[in-house]
């Protein structure tokens, strides 16, 4: 007989010993996902007895950390924005920090619509181009949380966008975002945008060995090597984007965070974009870089 309580101090101890940081609280997460309850169930019937059933899927759950695999393969789903996502071997795993560009993007959107209120017809959408979408969260959130928002999404893989539109039909966003394989702007349709918003890869090359195993052997090495100085991205999104952004459009970025002033000075380099700002994520780091197209004006 096996009982929750003791099951959970043997995961804990596990996930020490594999040099877990947080045994006890990834030890409850994966005993709560294996038995599909939400975490708080643990502390309300520790005397609970399991299954066998259940006991083989916990012990599975538990190796499978130990040996670095991340939580979210295990679970197949990863929390974002208050919301569940699907999460594979082919997508990146959603941080925290991204939240930070969404915010940022929400914010630019409130700006913009107060500035051009009264020159914007109600109902008339809200054109996103969201690259390299992943498993779709940006434009997913985007399509849930601005107004009349239509999203063309790209992404290079194939089995990524498989993801993203799954993620969009789970939160009842597919008819508003268009996806698109392809390298950055290559097929995307001719037209302008309201916001250009980006996570690109921002790893250096030769930075990628050293990463957590997590990181390191689960994760797509695509989607996060950004190249010799982990610019590459920047530079060729920077590069395109005035060509599909409205006068005045908004250019958003998820960066790493010693990468502000060479993400800043790329785009005033550019002499298309003004209004470069730096936001810093909940932590204290540099994180979202944002600027606006040039208006004529």
């Amino acid at each position: 007989m096996l009982i929750m309580k003791t099951f959970l101090e043997w995961s804990t101890d596990r996930l020490t010993q594999a040099g877990i940081d947080s045994p006890r609280i990834e030890a409850e997460v994966l005993l709560a996902g294996a038995l599909g309850f939400c975490r708080e169930e643990i502390y309300r019937r520790p005397e609970r007895i399991l299954n066998e059933d259940e006991k083989s899927i916990s012990r599975d759950f538990v190796d499978r950390r130990a040996h670095r695999e991340p939580v979210a393969h295990i679970l197949g789903y990863r929390e974002f924005w208050s919301l569940d996502f699907k999460i594979t071997s082919d997508v990146l795993i959603p941080r925290p920090e991204t939240e930070t560009l969404i915010e940022t993007l929400l914010k630019l959107q409130a700006e913009a619509k107060a500035e051009v209120q009264a020159e914007v017809s109600p109902g008339q959408a809200r054109r996103l181009l969201d690259i390299g979408t992943g498993s779709g969260i940006i434009a997913v959130v985007a399509a849930r949380e601005i107004p009349d928002c239509r999203v063309t999404a790209t992404d290079l893989s194939p089995d990524a966008l498989v993801v993203a539109r799954e993620n969009a039909d789970t939160h009842d966003v597919s008819d508003q975002i268009n996806f698109i394989q392809g390298d950055l702007f290559a097929e995307v349709p001719e037209t302008l945008y309201d916001f250009i918003v980006s996570n690109p890869p921002y790893i250096e090359t030769k930075r990628l060995p050293d990463l957590m195993p997590d990181v390191r052997n689960f994760e797509p090495t695509a989607a996060l090597d950004g190249g010799v100085d982990g610019l590459d991205f920047y530079r060729r999104i920077i590069s395109k984007a005035s060509d599909y952004l409205k006068e005045g459009g908004g250019l958003v970025f998820e960066i790493g965070e010693t990468q502000a002033e060479a993400v800043s000075r790329l785009l005033c380099a550019e002499d298309k974009y003004e209004t470069v700002n730096v936001t810093k994520d909940y932590s204290g780091y540099d994180r979202v870089v944002s600027a606006r197209k040039r208006t004529n004006g």
